[in-house]
């Protein structure tokens, strides 16, 4: 389980400014996103690869609504106005494997299979709020925007002694 740190409680200031019926966050781990999106959406479900971390979440959120799956990969027929993830964003560390940190060779990798899984998902109008790090390729991720044809802003960032945290807001392309 991914404990809470300044990526976790930075995100989870920033969603309580959006409001809706349906929230997802990939990747609940230790629940304190949820929490906050809970308060702010009808429903709100998490769903984490760790089932330790889903029963660590249901016993202190008190919430249901969490699955144990691979990204949204168990979601079918739904649509969510806010999808949210604080993806492990690290580069890979050949010496030290971590699953909750590791975001593949250069970072980005998990963020885009995240994304993947979660795009056919969104509302029309839906957001979705991913952190990303300094230390990880953006270009890459810049890339993918591009190619699904989506909209990418910075709403938020945080400069932290070895790296600077951004949350990116991602949305579709309004058609002219």
């Amino acid at each position: 389980m991914y404990f809470p740190s300044d990526d976790s409680i930075f995100l989870s200031d920033i969603v309580n400014q959006y409001h809706g019926q349906l929230a997802l966050e990939v990747g609940t781990s230790s629940g304190i996103i949820l929490k906050e999106l809970s308060k702010n959406f009808r429903i709100a479900i998490g769903t984490d690869l760790d089932l330790n971390s889903l029963i660590h979440s249901q016993s202190i959120l008190k919430n249901d609504n969490l699955i144990c799956c691979d990204a949204a990969s168990a979601l079918h027929n739904v649509m969510f106005d806010l999808i949210v993830t604080n993806p492990p964003y690290l580069p890979n560390n050949p010496n030290h494997v971590d699953k909750t940190i590791d975001g593949g060779p250069s970072g980005i990798e998990v963020s885009i299979h995240i994304l993947t899984s979660a795009l056919d998902k969104l509302t029309k109008a839906g957001k979705i709020l991913i952190v990303v790090s300094s230390l990880s390729n953006k270009k890459k991720l810049e890339r993918f925007i591009v190619e699904n044809n989506l909209v990418m802003k910075q709403i938020a960032k945080k400069n932290l002694f070895y790296e600077s945290l951004e949350i990116m807001e991602i949305s579709r392309k309004i058609k002219q």
